[in-house]
């Protein structure tokens, strides 16, 4: 056998040794370039989860809980790959009218190289944020023709300081506005021209037609019959599904469970004592029906369904045309809201503001064949909080991050 002194002096022995100390961490360098590959590969497909599933909880038709529930779906029924993965979910509403929601996902990519220096996994962390935010118009007026299909007069303001106001009329004066009061909007457009002053930002004129953008939610169809005729209620709770005719005045306490409650060849009054009230709520006024609340001094807090078909929406009017334009008569003042939306779009929607100069505030949108609004107290139309329904708010999702 060839002394150890021999083989360091043999020329191919030295280099045997030193291509054996070498190869050891040669091959550890590349399995760690060879695992950190991987982990930049895990980390894309984790950020590509958390933005699908930022999306899903913005798209969510429902409250906060289903939107979280929406993101984790996403998350973790795809993320099997990684271990020990954690998502986190954060639904915010940064302005009444916008959401947001933030995706966090941790988890952990086993080793095979960097196991030999004793690393077993690698910690990944991705973030990822979308954004619902408001729609372009929080008001319609989709008379295409008339003068002042949208007005408004007196010292009062319109406020919609987070959308727009869409008048589709084509007249020379389908926008008007009389009085010391304010119309305040990120935008006004008009397909014809306008009349008067105190505008936050100048009318656009001459701008293209806007089609309803609720059309293609389906119209409620009251059951057959009559469950109140001709009748004066007073203090009573309404169970839902039922259906109003004839001559119905309000007065009381009236409280509306939650569901859609049907206005059939109703004229219906709300009497000053009156204060009526509904959680998840939608009142269907059929083309022959016609609300009109007397004064000022009633009450009206309606919240709009938060899931279903008529998502925020607490105003249902129908669609179908009648030689004489029905009207909905809304008297606000500060016990008044609804929270959510009043879709309206063949009926003349009538605001009237009471001299006491509350702010009126948690409307949805408006959408109605004419709108007109008169009185000396200010009114908020997008204050609402919730989710708007489908077609208002479907145009306005992006992720930020």
């Amino acid at each position: 056998m060839r002394k150890l002194k021999d083989l360091l002096l043999d020329r191919s022995g030295n280099f045997a040794v030193a291509a054996a100390l070498v190869a050891l961490p040669l091959c550890l360098v590349l399995g760690v370039a060879i695992d950190l590959t991987s982990a930049v590969t895990w980390k894309s497909r984790l950020q590509e989860l958390a933005d699908s599933a930022a999306l899903a909880a913005i798209e969510s038709d429902g409250g906060d809980e289903e939107a979280v529930a929406a993101a984790k779906n996403i998350a973790l029924g795809n993320g099997s790959f990684a271990v020990g993965g954690v998502v986190e979910v954060d639904i915010t509403t940064p302005t009444p009218v916008s959401r947001e929601a933030a995706v966090e996902i941790t988890a952990s990519m086993p080793t095979d190289f960097m196991n030999l220096a004793g690393i077993r996994a690698i910690s990944l962390h991705v973030t990822a944020k979308a954004r619902k935010a408001p729609p372009e118009y929080c008001i319609y007026a989709l008379d295409p023709e008339s003068t002042g299909a949208l007005s408004v007069t007196g010292l009062g303001k319109v406020s919609v300081p987070n959308c727009g106001i869409q008048v589709n009329s084509s007249s020379p004066e389908a926008l008007r506005h009389v009085g010391a009061g304010k119309i305040a909007a990120t935008k006004i457009s008009v397909v014809g021209n306008y009349q008067g002053g105190g505008y936050s930002v100048s009318p656009k004129t001459n701008q293209p037609f806007l089609a309803d953008p609720l059309v293609t939610t389906p119209e409620p169809v009251p059951p057959t019959g009559c469950d109140y005729s001709n009748q004066a209620l007073s203090d009573v709770t309404i169970p839902a599904g039922r259906v109003f005719c004839g001559s119905i005045d309000f007065g009381g306490k009236i409280v509306l469970s939650p569901g859609v409650h049907y206005f059939h060849n109703a004229i219906v009054g709300i009497s000053n004592n009156a204060k009526i009230t509904g959680k998840e709520v939608t009142i269907f006024v059929d083309s022959k029906s016609s609300i009109i609340q007397a004064g000022g001094n009633g009450a009206m807090e309606l919240s709009a369904p938060t899931s279903g078909v008529y998502t925020g929406i607490a105003i249902f009017g129908s669609r179908t045309a009648l030689p004489l334009l029905p009207t909905i008569s809304l008297a606000i003042n500060k016990n008044y809201w609804v929270n959510g939306t009043i879709y309206s779009p063949m009926h003349h929607l009538k605001m009237k503001g009471t001299n006491d100069k509350k702010l009126a505030t948690g409307l949805g949108w408006i959408v109605a064949w004419q709108f007109s609004y008169n009185g000396d107290s200010s009114v908020n139309l997008d204050g609402y909080s919730g989710t708007p329904p489908k077609g208002l708010g479907d145009a306005a999702i992006a992720l930020l991050q």
